[in-house]
C-alpha cells in the first residue's frame, strides 16, 4: 500500500545548517526531518527542502529513488518524493544526503524499512502464511522472498485461495504433500513463478476425485509453476488429476513436470478416468492451456482387466467445451498397460480428448498402450483403444487444428478386439493407432508431421466377434490420422508404420470380418459419413510394413491413405500428394493396396514413388502403383515411378474386381470412369498364372451392365514406360502390355488411349 504525506512543516524537526562565506550571503540548507520510516511494503513520503544553495540528492541503495534529486536556489520552501521498494527480506536502512552543489553545506536523511511479512522466507513464516489463507475470510497476497526448505514442516492445506501467491521462480524444497496444496482456487486467485524441488515428496491419492499437488480445481490463474519432484498415485477413481491441476476452468500457462509419475496396482471401478502429466481437465469455453510441457515419465500398470475408462496423456487428460491447448509439449514417455481392456483406453503424448483447439504442440515421448497378461505376450482384448503422439481425439467441429508434430514411438499392443465404444462424436471407435491424431471429428487437419514409428499389434484377431460386418468396426492406423472427418491438408509422414493383424496360429487366412485401413498420412474416414474428407498436398516418406490375417473382407492399405472415402459417385478426392515410402504386405489377407491409396478415391494430381510389394496374401488381392481397388471415381494427372510386384498368383478374371496387379490401378469395377493424362514408370511383377498389366489388371466389366470406362482420352492420354515381367517396354512391344493376357473386351464402351513415355 503506498504512502504519500502531501504537506510537511518546517516548524518542527528541523536540520538547519548554515555556512559563512566572505562577501557572500550565508548558505542556508533546511530539511524538515531527519529519518524516515516507511512500509516494508513499499511506498511513498517526501523530505521538505529549503536553500537559498542550488542542491542536490543522492541515496547509498537501490531500492529508494528520489524526485526530483536536485533543485535551483529558492527562498520558497520545496519538497523531493522518497519512493521505496517493498522488503523481500530483513530490516534495512538507507542514507540520504542532501548538498548544496557548491559543497558548502549538506545534510543526512535515515530511511528505515522494516522486515515484510507478507514476503516469505523461511518454513515457519511460510506455515502461518497458509494458516492465515486456511482461516481468514480476507486473504492477503504472499510472495517468496528466497528458496524454502519445508525440512520436518507440513504446510496447512488451504480449503480456497483467493488471493495470489508468488514464487518469484524461488523453490519449495523437502516439502510432503498429499493432495493439493489448495484445494480450490478462486477466480480471483493465482499461484504463480513457483518450483517444487526434485526433493520433495509428492503424493496423489486415489480417493479424490479432482487432484493436482497445486491444485484440486482452480477457476483462477496457474503460470509458470514447475514440479520436479516425482510423483506417486497411490491408487485410481474416476476424475481429473494433473501434476499440477486436477481441473481447471481458469487458464492454464507456461506450466512444466519434470517429475515421473507412476502407478501400480489396481484398476478403478467408479467412472471415467482423465490424468495428465500438467493438468487432468481444462473445462470452460475458450480457457486455454498454453506454453505447457511435460518432461517426466508417465507409467501406470494396471494388474488386472480395465473395466473403466482410463484417459491418460502428458499435458493434459482432457478438454472440454471450446478449450484450447496451444504450443503444449511433452518429452516424457507415456506407457500404460493391462491384463484387458473392456472399456475406453485412451493414451496420448499431449491430450487424450480434445473438445477444441490442438495446435502448436508436439511430442517427442513414446506412447504406447499393451493389454497383456506378461510383458511381450500382446495376448489381452481392447475395446475402443486411440493410442496417438498428440491427441487421441479432437473435435473441434468446423474449425482448424495445426501445425502438430510427433516424433515419439506410437504403439499398441493386444490380443483382440471386443469391438467398439463411444467417443465424443464417433460411435464406432475401435482401436486407433496414430502418429498425430487416432481421429479427428468434423474439424480439419493441416500442416502437421510425425517422424516416429507407428504400430499396432494385435496377435489373436481369431478371438475378436464373429457376428456381422461392422463388429470390431474396423481397425485403423495413419503416419498422422488414423481415423479422419475432414480436410487434411500439407502434412507429412516419415515415421516407419509397422502392423502385425494376426491369428495365434498364423498360417491360414482368417474368414472371420476383421476389417483394417493403414494409410502413410490417413488410415481411413470410416468413422466419418464418408463424404467430407478430402486429403490434399501430403506427403509420405514412411515405410509401410503390414502382416494380416484377416481374409472375411476386404482391407485397405495405401501410401497416403488406406481406405480414403465411399467407393461412389460422391466420394472425395486425394490431390496432389505424395508417397516416397514402399509398402509390403504380408500374411493371409484379402487386401487392396496402392501406392496413394488402397481403396477407391477421386485421384488428382498424385504420385507414387514407393514400392508396392505384396509378400504374401490371398489371390483375390488388388495391387496397384495409384490405387489397389476403383470404382465409380476418376483418376487424372497422376503419376507412378514405384515398382509393383506381387509374389502371390493374383488369379482374378475380368468377371470380377479382384485378384490382378496394375501399375496404375490393381482392379477396378466397371463403372462410369475415365482415368486422363497419367504416366506410368516403373517395374511391374508377377508370377505366372496372374492376372497383370502396366495399366490395370482386371476390369470387371459385367459389374452394373458395364458403364464406359475410359482408360486415357484422346486430348489427355495416358503414357508408359517401363518394365512387364522382365520385359522392357519399348515404343514397339508396350501396347502389348496394357492389358491383361486374359482379357476380352466383352463391354465394347471400355476404352484406352494410350501412348509411350518418351
Amino acid at each position: 500500500m503506498n504512502r504519500i504525506i502531501k504537506a510537511f512543516s518546517f516548524a518542527t524537526g528541523l536540520a538547519v545548517l548554515f555556512s559563512c562565506n566572505d562577501g557572500l550571503e550565508t548558505a542556508s540548507l533546511i530539511i524538515n526531518q531527519e529519518s524516515i520510516e516507511v512500509s516494508s511494503e513499499g511506498g511513498q513520503t517526501t523530505i521538505g527542502v529549503k536553500s537559498n544553495r542550488d542542491w542536490s540528492a543522492n541515496v547509498d541503495v537501490d531500492w529508494i529513488s528520489l524526485t526530483p534529486s536536485s533543485a535551483e536556489a529558492f527562498e520558497a520552501s520545496s519538497y523531493m518524493i522518497v519512493t521505496a521498494q517493498p522488503n523481500i527480506d530483513l530490516p534495512r536502512e538507507a542514507h540520504i544526503v542532501v548538498s548544496s552543489k557548491s559543497g558548502e553545506v549538506s545534510a543526512v536523511v535515515t530511511v528505515l524499512q522494516g522486515e515484510n511479512r507478507l514476503i516469505l522466507k523461511n518454513a515457519s513464516q511460510m506455515i502461518a502464511a497458509f494458516e492465515d489463507l486456511a482461516n481468514s475470510e480476507k486473504q492477503e497476497d504472499y510472495i517468496l522472498g528466497r528458496d524454502i526448505d519445508m525440512e520436518g514442516k507440513t504446510l496447512p492445506s488451504v480449503a480456497r485461495l483467493n488471493a495470489v501467491f508468488d514464487g518469484q521462480g524461488h523453490s519449495i524444497s523437502n516439502l510432503k504433500v498429499t493432495g493439493s496444496l489448495f484445494e480450490e482456487i478462486g477466480a480471483s486467485g493465482c499461484v504463480r513463478n513457483l518450483v517444487l524441488a526434485a526433493d520433495c515428496s509428492l503424493t496423489i491419492p486415489g480417493d479424490i476425485e479432482k487432484t493436482g499437488i497445486i491444485a484440486g480445481t482452480s477457476a483462477g490463474t496457474i503460470e509458470n509453476v514447475t514440479n520436479n519432484a516425482d510423483i506417486t498415485v497411490s491408487g485410481v477413481s474416476k476424475g481429473y488429476k494433473g501434476s499440477i491441476c486436477g481441473e481447471s476452468t481458469g487458464p492454464v500457462t507456461s506450466c512444466v513436470n519434470r517429475g515421473d509419475i507412476f502407478f501400480d496396482g489396481a484398476p478403478h471401478s467408479d467412472g471415467s478416468m482423465y490424468f495428465g502429466g500438467v493438468i487432468g481437465r481444462a473445462s470452460s469455453a475458450d480457457v486455454e492451456v498454453r506454453n505447457c510441457s511435460n518432461e517426466g515419465d508417465m507409467k501406470f500398470v494396471f494388474n488386472d482387466e480395465l473395466t473403466q475408462s482410463v484417459y491418460i496423456a502428458g499435458v493434459s487428460g482432457a478438454i472440454n467445451n471450446n478449450a484450447k491447448i496451444l504450443n503444449c509439449t511433452n518429452s516424457g514417455n507415456v506407457l500404460a498397460t493391462c491384463k484387458g481392456s473392456n472399456s475406453n483406453a485412451l493414451i496420448a503424448g499431449v491430450v487424450c480428448y480434445a473438445g477444441g483447439e490442438v495446435s502448436d504442440c508436439s511430442n517427442s515421448g513414446d506412447v504406447e498402450f499393451r493389454s497383456e497378461s506378461a510383458y511381450g505376450l500382446s495376448d489381452g482384448p481392447v475395446k475402443g483403444t486411440g493410442i496417438a503422439g498428440i491427441a487421441s481425439y479432437v473435435g473441434w467441429t468446423d474449425n482448424t487444428v495445426k501445425n502438430n508434430t510427433n516424433s515419439g514411438n506410437i504403439a499398441l499392443s493386444a490380443g483382440y478386439t471386443l469391438g467398439y465404444q463411444t467417443v465424443g462424436g464417433f460411435t464406432k471407435y475401435s482401436s486407433n493407432v496414430g502418429g498425430v491424431f487416432a481421429c479427428a471429428y468434423k474439424c480439419s487437419v493441416e500442416g502437421c508431421s510425425n517422424s516416429g514409428s507407428v504400430s499396432s499389434r494385435i496377435t489373436r484377431i481369431e478371438l475378436s466377434p464373429a457376428a456381422g460386418f461392422n463388429t470390431t468396426a474396423r481397425q485403423s492406423v495413419g503416419g498422422i490420422i488414423s481415423s479422419a472427418w475432414g480436410i487434411v491438408s500439407c502434412c507429412t509422414n516419415y515415421g516407419k508404420i509397422d502392423v502385425d493383424w494376426r491369428t495365434s496360429s498364423h498360417d491360414a487366412p482368417l474368414a472371420k470380418n476383421f476389417v483394417t485401413m493403414v494409410g502413410g498420412i490417413v488410415g481411413g474416414d470410416y468413422h466419418s459419413d464418408q463424404l467430407s474428407t478430402y486429403v490434399k498436398d501430403c506427403i509420405n516418406e514412411g515405410d509401410i510394413e503390414i502382416i494380416c490375417d484377416a481374409a472375411g473382407s476386404n482391407n485397405a492399405f495405401g501410401g497416403i491413405s488406406g481406405w480414403p472415402t465411399k467407393e461412389n459417385a460422391s466420394g472425395k478426392s486425394v490431390t496432389n500428394c505424395v508417397n516416397k515410402g514402399n509398402i509390403t504386405v504380408d500374411g493371409f489377407s484379402k487386401s487392396r493396396i496402392g501406392g496413394i491409396t488402397g481403396g477407391a478415391a477421386s485421384h488428382i494430381g498424385n504420385t507414387n514413388y514407393g514400392k508396392v510389394y505384396l509378400k504374401h496374401g490371398a489371390s483375390n488381392c488388388a495391387i496397384g502403383g495409384v490405387a489397389g481397388f476403383m470404382n465409380f471415381l476418376n483418376i487424372s494427372d497422376c503419376s507412378n515411378y514405384g515398382d509393383v510386384v506381387t509374389d502371390v498368383v493374383l488369379n482374378g478374371s475380368q468377371s470380377s474386381a479382384a485378384g490382378a496387379a496394375g501399375a496404375l490401378v490393381g482392379a477396378v469395377g466397371n463403372t462410369d470412369m475415365t482415368y486422363s493424362n497419367c504416366r506410368i514408370d516403373c517395374s511391374l511383377s508377377a508370377p505366372g498364372g496372374s492376372t497383370y498389366s502396366m495399366l490395370v489388371g482386371a476390369i470387371g466389366h459385367a459389374k452394373n451392365g458395364g458403364k464406359p470406362f475410359a482408360v486415357g482420352t484422346a486430348d489427355a492420354p495416358v503414357l508408359v514406360k517401363g518394365k512387364c515381367c522382365s520385359t522392357e517396354l519399348t515404343e514397339d512391344n508396350y501396347s502389348g502390355f496394357l492389358t491383361a493376357s486374359n482379357y476380352s473386351n466383352l463391354n465394347a464402351q471400355v476404352t484406352f488411349n494410350v501412348g509411350y513415355l518418351k
